[in-house]
């Protein structure tokens, strides 16, 4: 990805394809970033940080969306970025430094598939993993051998793309010395600030993060010899597997050794200004583990937060500030202020910073930023009667006073994915874009979670245990795999749908029901009715549309579906090709998207809604009949195409791809009512619409209308607020 690229991505809103059309009365705000864009937005991720003695923080990670893989905040804020650390062929990392003059950020610099040539940039198929010189500002600070567009690199690598050599240790000792985990060579490495020039190294196994202790000497965590690599330090360790800290002195001598408890997986190392050792623990507890300092002896002296975190019972998914969530990051001022940095499982940054702390009293939040919304959708709970007040998406809840400022009006309340727990979720395994787009249904009087992804290979439903979504029912178009991992006891071919039997929110052998003799081909429609039914639709065929009704609750509290119980649908005319299906219930109006024989597809695009809307009345009653037919933007040569669309109440709406422009049309007569586009509250600005789920709207007693949005720009849902007139 370039920076090109990325300008040319957001920001331009072209014309619509329909033509001028008056623009709506409404207002923009948004929900899962403290702050609305422009030049204030919290990054994606935080897989790494630094805290400075002044309290500016520092945070890492390998990806922001808008290039703030090494965003740099204080007292609540946003204060700057390191640029130029996404694009030609730069990516982040998951390790920074803060020394008295220099930031030192970890980075991998490619060459996009060998699109750039030059002494800047690396051989085609090769990276190099480097260490960023910068001011402390963000801003570049070359050296006589840098490397790299602006000179400020260090290159310890050139190594293939795909090599685990990613620099996860970085510290400094404020003598003017640098220390760098090296994977490659298993060494710690040791460099001059201010030259870069290399003075010392020791042999050192599977060092990870780093930090340097009051009186000089050099810390380092351990991989364990056995067990999970780092990708899996989520999920629970095998019980024979250790991590360790080891003190070393200057020269490499091994000084003492902290054997952590089975199931950690620490992530950060810090010093508080009693000179106490914090490890921040990743397991299952969820915790800031204090050691005493090391003329203490490095004993446990006990740990900060709750146990178990935001997972702790008995109320697991409850958010609090006690309750941490993720901890990757780590770190206290010269006050004794305690900064955590938190990446949740499935993607999104927390960081918190609190009143200095002792194990035994309860953790005092000084303040809070969140980065929880990426390549994610929302959606209402329409059943808790509360008009709008809770609003779901793949992983979080929010509760939300409409009443307050633009964004302003959420409160972010619970957490429901649970990697200890249920290590087998599909929104684990798949990430920030795999299962996204949520959907909140009612069956029985119970809330259901409806998942899909950016490329629709399955559904998975959820069932709520108060906050936590359990996996209940998939399901897959095919043999399923996610790298190594495959649903355990998956069938060896075909299509399936999987229910939990037993309970237990695991996938077993016995639990599949209804396969197929193959694999089903790729389609784009997916939906569950208001009734819990479930539709979809293959791109083509004589009858590509397949409903199954739900049959009720069992006694876990699982939908049912049987195949057996399906029924099917011919292609209604003049619609040849399907990509989108909603169907309505209480009007037996079905909704559906793609392209016809006036207006067929003409591009290479994929995942789009097509270039025509079409409502069917009296659809399960008899012979559907065509009551309207919307022609949408379709110009896929200029970069025109609708990603995503949905209908709610008296209005439909439909959001282009790469300008995020929303069209509104009345539901009864397909009229164009208007559009919309970000407003100044969200500095109109939006990134791409990345996938087939990414609007909802739900309409309030008032008749106004909230029309939910994904915009992974700069990490949040944007919310439009629009009262329909007549």
């Amino acid at each position: 990805m370039t920076k090109p690229w990325i300008l040319w991505r957001v920001g331009v809103f072209a014309a619509a394809a329909l033509g001028a059309s008056a623009p709506l009365a409404y207002r923009t705000t948004w929900i899962g970033n403290s702050f609305g864009g422009g030049p204030r937005w919290v990054q994606n991720f935080i897989e790494g940080m630094a805290v400075a003695p002044d309290g500016t923080v520092v945070c890492a990670s390998t990806w922001d969306e808008a290039g703030r893989e090494y965003g740099i905040y204080r007292d609540g804020d946003v204060v700057g970025m390191c640029a130029d650390t996404h694009g030609w062929g730069e990516l982040g990392g998951s390790a920074v430094a803060i020394g008295s003059r220099y930031l030192f950020i970890a980075m991998v610099h490619g060459n996009e598939g060998g699109h750039l040539t030059g002494d800047a940039y690396p051989p085609k198929g090769l990276a190099w993993f480097c260490i960023s010189r910068r001011k402390l500002n963000g801003d570049h600070a070359p050296f006589t051998h840098g490397r790299g567009r602006f000179g400020d690199q260090l290159v310890l690598h050139e190594a293939p793309e795909t090599m685990e050599a990613h620099i996860r240790g970085l510290a400094t000792d404020g003598k003017g010395r640098l220390y760098v985990s090296d994977p490659v060579s298993a060494r710690i490495r040791v460099f001059e600030e201010e030259t870069m020039q290399e003075q010392a190294s020791f042999s050192v196994l599977r060092s990870r993060q780093l930090a340097v202790g009051p009186d000089g000497s050099l810390w380092a965590l351990h991989a364990p010899d056995a067990g999970a690599p780092a990708s899996e330090l989520l999920k629970p360790e095998r019980d024979d597997v250790q991590w360790r800290v080891v003190r070393y002195a200057p020269d490499g001598r091994e000084l003492a050794t902290i054997w952590l408890p089975k199931r950690s997986a620490p992530t950060a190392l810090a010093f508080d200004r009693r000179g106490r050792l914090l490890i921040a623990d990743n397991g299952p507890d969820q915790q800031i583990r204090v050691y005493a300092s090391p003329n203490g002896g490095g004993r446990f002296v006990g740990a900060l937060g709750v146990k178990g975190g935001v997972y702790a019972r008995p109320n697991p998914g409850t958010v609090a500030p006690d309750r941490l969530i993720g901890p990757t990051g780590l770190g206290c001022d010269a006050a004794g202020n305690l900064y955590v940095g938190g990446n949740t499982p499935a993607g999104g940054s927390v960081l918190r910073c609190y009143e200095p702390a002792e194990p035994s009293q309860p953790l005092r939040l000084r303040w809070e930023l969140l980065g929880l919304e990426f390549v994610d959708g929302a959606d209402v709970d329409r059943g808790d009667g509360t008009d709008g007040r809770h609003v779901y998406t793949a992983e979080g809840h929010y509760e939300a006073d409409w009443d307050r400022p633009p964004g302003k009006q959420w409160t972010w309340r619970g957490f429901s994915l649970d990697p200890f727990r249920y290590p087998d979720d599909l929104r684990l395994l798949e990430g920030h874009h795999g299962l996204c787009g949520a959907l909140v249904r009612r069956i029985g009087g119970r809330r259901f979670l409806v998942v899909r992804g950016m490329f629709q290979h399955f559904l998975v439903i959820y069932r709520y245990d108060r906050e936590i979504a359990i996996p209940s029912v998939m399901f897959s178009r095919g043999h399923y795999r996610d790298g190594a991992w495959m649903p355990p006891g998956q069938p060896p071919r075909g299509a399936w749908m999987w229910r939990d039997s037993d309970g237990d929110g695991q996938m077993e052998a016995g639990e599949y029901l209804d396969v197929t003799a193959d694999n089903e081909p790729e389609f784009w429609a997916w939906w569950m009715d208001e009734k819990g039914g479930v539709w979809r639709g293959d791109q083509t065929g004589e009858r590509p549309i397949r409903h199954y009704p739900v049959q009720g609750l069992d006694r876990r509290g699982n939908p049912i579906y049987s195949r057996e119980m399906s029924r099917t649908f011919p292609m209604p005319p003049p619609m040849n090709h399907l990509l989108r299906i909603e169907y309505d219930p209480a009007t037996d109006a079905m909704l559906l998207g793609g392209h016809t024989v006036d207006r067929p597809k003409t591009g290479d695009e994929w995942g789009q809604v097509g270039a025509e809307l079409l409502r069917y009345d009296g659809w399960l009653r008899g012979e559907p009949k065509l009551r309207w037919r919307i022609p949408l933007p379709y110009d896929p040569a200029n970069g025109v195409t609708v990603k995503s669309m949905c209908a709610e109440s008296d209005a439909v709406f439909a959001v282009e791809c790469r300008s995020a422009r929303v069209h509104v049309f009345d539901r009864a007569t397909g009229a164009k009512l208007g559009e919309m586009t970000p407003g100044p509250e969200v500095h109109r600005e939006s990134g791409w619409v990345d996938f087939p789920d990414a609007i909802r709207a739900y309409r309030r007693r008032d008749g106004e209308y909230l029309v939910f949005v994904e915009e992974d720009w700069k990490g949040k849902i944007i919310v439009y607020r629009w009262q329909q007139t007549r």
